[in-house]
């Protein structure tokens, strides 16, 4: 009966890590990446606008990315001091880019194939469990969208791009069908690399 449950729990125990295996795979992440041009202070901008046309708000796009894009920018800039202006300081573009990808994950597991035998005695293992034999393996195959999101600060003046944040992350159908809540944080994580920082909450 000992020896029962401990094979039991062991079992339990494995599936959850391949489980957990599996999920944290899957999982959605985002990944910043930025740059700005070194001989430029960013703090001096006090005005920002935007391109007349944003790189996503072409044929090929949606109308309402173009707005949930331009009122999640603002908002960053906003709480930065930046005040929207018709001939501002720097102008802001965003553009984005997607690819299809395939992910294949290979992991072991000592239930497939005839791994785990039931009953006690000598077996794969060796021990008098006997039960437990290792080898196995399971491969899983997905499809996934990778999106990429790219935020430009243009200076006015010289017309030169002085910052640029690239979000990249796997677009999950959650994300798609809640593009508004998924834009606002994508643009929020960018921000969090940009070198003039919010002022903390009741500071």
């Amino acid at each position: 009966m000992k020896h029962g449950l401990n094979r039991k729990v062991w079992q339990i125990l494995l599936s959850a890590v391949a489980a957990l295996l599996l999920l944290s795979a899957c999982a959605p992440s985002v990944k910043v990446r930025s740059d700005s041009d070194p001989g430029v202070d960013l703090s001096q901008y006090r005005t920002y606008g935007f391109f007349s046309q944003l790189g996503i708000e072409g044929d090929n796009y949606s109308s309402l990315l173009g707005q949930h894009f331009r009122q999640a920018v603002a908002d960053q800039m906003n709480s930065r001091g930046l005040t929207q202006a018709n001939s501002p300081q720097i102008q802001v573009n965003v553009s984005v880019g997607s690819q299809e990808k395939v992910q294949v994950n290979t992991y072991s597991d000592p239930y497939l194939y005839g791994g785990y035998r039931g009953g006690y005695g000598m077996g794969y293992y060796g021990g008098p469990w006997g039960g437990y034999g290792y080898g196995g393996t399971q491969t899983t195959v997905r499809q996934y969208t990778e999106a990429n999101v790219y935020l430009d600060l243009v200076d006015s003046t010289t017309h030169k791009m002085v910052w640029q944040g690239v979000a990249t992350f796997t677009l999950t159908d959650k994300m798609q069908k809640e593009m508004r809540q998924t834009i606002y944080n994508t643009v929020s994580k960018i921000f969090e690399q940009f070198p003039v920082p919010a002022p903390a909450a009741g500071g």
